[in-house]
């Protein structure tokens, strides 16, 4: 057995808006390669500093969060979710 999760695992209650908020990304990644690769960028440059500097999860996750928050803007104007400009 592993000592090592290999994945994070998201629950939500029924009524969460999570779920949605997560399709429309994984919607947008599959639709925009150039924000998918940005993405995937992100997540790897935060792994290797988190894990060379022996953080946790949240350290990674908040070496990430201004990507992801770019390209959630770009998702949620599209969906119409958000004013553009």
């Amino acid at each position: 057995m592993a000592v090592d999760p290999r994945a994070n695992l998201h629950v939500f209650s029924p009524d969460a808006a999570e779920p949605a908020r997560h399709l429309i990304f994984r919607d947008w990644l599959r639709a925009h390669p150039d924000d998918r690769d940005r993405y995937r960028d992100a997540k790897l440059a935060a792994a290797a500093e988190a894990n060379a500097a022996g953080e946790h999860v949240m350290e990674y996750n908040a070496r990430k969060q201004a990507v992801i928050r770019e390209i959630y803007g770009r998702a949620f104007v599209a969906a119409g979710l958000l004013p553009s400009g």
